[in-house]
């Protein structure tokens, strides 16, 4: 985030503006209220002014990385004690060695410079509490702003997301060739044939009852991905074979809703449909480094001609992912001879943007 003094041109002057009528305030106190001649009204609200402005933009990185919310509370207020202390020390210490070394000269200056000593520390204390609170405002506008913006980004593309995915899941052909499935199966087995007609429509209600930006269980999740892989079997049979290896850790792990059908599809799109062997798919996870890391992996004939697919695609998915946890590095892809494999890299929920 950029530093909020030097966003721009405005921004400048508007701080060293505002330092500007405070050095005017400060003058006038010295000058018009205790009559010290002009030099020594402008040296001591030159000095100390100037001073704290450079200890204002300095404060901004303090400000910065002591944010209640990604810190421990504890951590900010050492933070702001510790970098206050050094503050005031150094301001006044400079300050007064500065005017003590030019005015040395008059004795009731010099009175007054140590005399108001405590006051300057309370006048710091205000300057800097006030200067914490304004880059604090600054913070919180600054991510309103860009919640704002993140979420009407992701509504646009979860709506295109949604129509992708319904388009991709629940398309005519999709349930054609489902559908003519079950309808052999009614003549030679038709427990079987009832048995993928519940399949298939507890997987068309999970499909079109969850919402895309909302999280289920990796569990809940595999669970619909086990339905779906099921009913392209009865299509391929013994040319579809899979595999799930689930750690017990992995299964109650949030994910965004529908983000591994997609990769599945893609499996059988560009695995099964075009290999005249038997195609694999495989999935393993497992926990890593505070993520959980999801490997898919599908054998694939690469001479075949490449079919165009009309689901979401990776590219969306990247996209959802990035919205979700503003990391555009979640998701990528590895050939290998003639396998074809997808890693993806889920963090907590609790660490995702919200």
């Amino acid at each position: 985030m950029q530093h909020p003094v030097f966003l721009n041109r405005r921004t400048v002057s508007i701080y060293f503006g505002l330092w500007a009528l405070i050095m005017g305030g400060h003058f006038s106190i010295f000058y018009f209220i205790y009559y010290f001649p002009i030099e020594v009204s402008v040296a001591d609200s030159l000095v100390y002014n100037t001073l704290f402005s450079g200890v204002g933009i300095s404060m901004w990185y303090i400000v910065r990385y002591s944010i209640p919310e990604q810190k421990n509370i504890w951590n900010v207020v050492f933070n702001h004690l510790a970098y206050l202390t050094l503050t005031l020390v150094v301001w006044n210490g400079l300050a007064y060695t500065i005017l003590g070394t030019v005015f040395k000269a008059n004795k009731v200056y010099m009175d007054l410079l140590t005399v108001s000593l405590p006051n300057k520390v309370i006048t710091g204390l205000i300057f800097y509490v006030v200067i914490a609170l304004i880059y604090y405002l600054f913070i919180y506008y600054m991510n309103l702003q860009e919640k704002v913006k993140i979420e009407s980004r992701l509504r646009m593309v979860l709506k295109e997301t949604e129509l992708n995915m319904l388009k991709s899941q629940i398309n005519p052909h999709f349930l054609f060739n489902s559908l003519n499935s079950i309808s052999s199966l009614t003549i030679t087995d038709p427990e079987k044939a009832r048995e993928m007609v519940i399949k298939l429509s507890d997987f068309l209600r999970y499909s079109v009852s969850n919402n895309t930006s909302s999280f289920t269980t990796l569990e809940n999740e595999m669970a619909n991905i086990r339905r779906y892989l099921e009913i392209e079997k009865i299509r391929f049979g013994d040319k579809l074979v899979f595999s799930f290896n689930l750690q017990g850790s992995c299964r109650n792990h949030q994910i965004p809703v529908m983000i591994l059908q997609p990769l599945f599809e893609n499996a059988i799109k560009h695995g099964v449909y075009e290999s005249i062997e038997q195609v694999s798919i495989e999935m393993d996870c497992e926990y890593k480094e505070g993520y959980l890391e999801i490997l898919i992996i599908n054998d694939f004939d690469p001479h075949a001609h490449p079919r165009k697919g009309t689901g979401i695609g990776l590219n969306n998915i990247r996209e959802r992912l990035r919205l979700l946890y503003k990391n555009d590095k979640l998701l990528r892809t590895v050939i290998d001879g003639t396998r074809f494999s997808v890693y993806l890299s889920l963090p907590n929920t609790e660490n995702r943007e919200t």
